[in-house]
């Protein structure tokens, strides 16, 4: 099940192809049994949690608080929250030349890859759609590639 908790307005058609993505890469870690609350926000809301979680004073794309310790033989019904900034995203998606509903799908794809345990080194403002490879990244790359085909499936012709 995904809650999805809208602070910010979305554009129209988000919420389902957001839905579809994420059921996607939850089926694709084979936890589609569980669920997971994404929550819509603004820069301001996205920079506040960043500063009060981890004392940085900056917007980001997105954030993920999981429930449970990754590794813990027991996982929970509710894996955790994905907090992604919309205006963060509209940029990101102006600068990659793609609609904000596949960024968000992308984001919330990266978001769930941390909820499930797994976790990146930093790429300097690289992205793993600009390129960031590495063995640490593939298990993010193989999260995005189930949400994209779900999109794609998810599309009005």
């Amino acid at each position: 099940m995904i809650d999805l908790v809208i602070q910010k307005k979305p554009p129209a058609g988000l919420r389902s192809e957001l839905r579809a993505a994420l059921t996607a890469t939850l089926r694709h870690f084979g936890v589609e049994d569980k669920e997971v609350t994404v929550v819509l926000v603004s820069d301001r809301a996205i920079r506040a949690l960043k500063l009060e979680h981890w004392g940085e004073n900056a917007a980001t794309d997105v954030l993920s608080f999981p429930t449970y310790e990754p590794g813990d033989p027991f996982v929970p019904p509710h894996l955790g929250d994905i907090i992604i900034s919309l205006d963060t995203a509209q940029h990101q998606a102006d600068a990659r030349g793609h609609s904000l509903t596949r960024e968000v799908a992308l984001l919330a794809s990266h978001g769930l890859t941390h909820l499930v345990g797994h976790d990146h080194p930093h790429a300097d403002g690289l992205g793993f759609e600009e390129g960031a490879q590495g063995a640490e990244w593939q298990i993010f790359h193989d999260a995005w590639r189930a949400a994209q085909t779900a999109l794609k499936a998810n599309q009005t012709p």
